[in-house]
């Protein structure tokens, strides 16, 4: 029994004698592969590009007359009472007009009226209507598309294709005026036309005002493209008075280094200073 124990005992240790050496074995091969591997190197990890600015050099630039000195606008074509028009659907003599949908009310109205949680304005004035598009151009306008800035001592107004300007008590100043009288005589004609989606925007920075409109004679009647080319037409007020002056600018709307042009469908503008 001694003798079978001794043996056994014997065993056992070169079992783990055998076990360690192959352990030290494996280790002394691994430093051995650190030590000529060659050193691990990272990823580029791919940067996002911030954006950047693109610019345009305008096609057509000059100065309008005062807003205040226009002539008032006549009325070339009037369509029957119960007709809307949409501007950017244009005709052989200009917006296409359509005929008045039956009204329907709206199902999702809830019919109630709970009480208003904000303050009451310190001002409220009647401002341009509907009324002011078919007296200006006989047929009335939809979508309307209203727009308004407020200045330091103005306000104007902008409902698809007439303009306004108020004083800051709701008198108005000038108008109902056309928009694209703004642009009579520039070198762009398709400035003037009755095109919509218009944009006012005034910088209290610089104390100036922006007027905008696009372009449509780029588009046939039933809605496809002619190859002709669409503009962003821009006018900036020459000082803080909106009846005064403004630097007409005119910027195709093509990609750059192309004659390929889009339609620019209500474009929205921002401002900085001296940009």
């Amino acid at each position: 029994m001694r003798t079978l124990r001794r043996i056994s005992r014997n065993r056992a240790f070169a079992h783990v004698r055998i076990l360690t050496a192959v352990l030290l074995v494996m280790a002394a091969a691994a430093l051995v592969f650190l030590a000529v591997s060659p050193p691990a190197t990272a990823q580029p990890t791919a940067r996002i590009q911030p954006p950047t600015p693109k610019f345009s050099t305008a096609v057509a630039f000059d100065v309008s007359p005062a807003v205040r000195d226009l002539p008032p606008a006549a009325r070339p074509l009037t369509y029957p009472p119960d007709t809307i028009v949409e501007p950017r659907e244009r005709g052989l003599e200009g917006p296409k007009a359509h005929r008045v949908k039956p009204y329907r009310a709206d199902g999702a109205l809830q019919p109630f009226s709970p009480a208003p949680s904000i303050p009451v304005p310190s001002l409220t004035f009647e401002g341009l209507s509907n009324l002011d598009n078919f007296n200006l151009f006989g047929f009335r306008i939809n979508p309307p598309d209203p727009d308004g800035e407020v200045g330091r001592n103005h306000y104007v107004e902008l409902i698809n294709i007439v303009f306004a300007v108020y004083d800051k008590q709701g008198n108005r100043l000038t108008g109902p005026t056309k928009i694209g009288d703004v642009w009579t005589g520039f070198a762009i004609p398709d400035c003037t036309d009755p095109s919509g989606d218009p944009v006012v925007l005034y910088d209290k920075m610089e104390d100036r005002w922006v007027l905008s409109q696009f372009t449509t004679r780029g588009m046939n009647p039933n809605g496809t493209f002619n190859g002709l080319p669409f503009y962003n037409c821009v006018a900036i007020s020459q000082t803080g008075d909106p009846t005064g002056a403004y630097f007409r600018y005119a910027f195709i709307t093509a990609q750059p280094g192309t004659n390929s042009t889009f339609f620019p469908d209500y474009p929205k503008y921002g401002q900085w200073r001296d940009s």
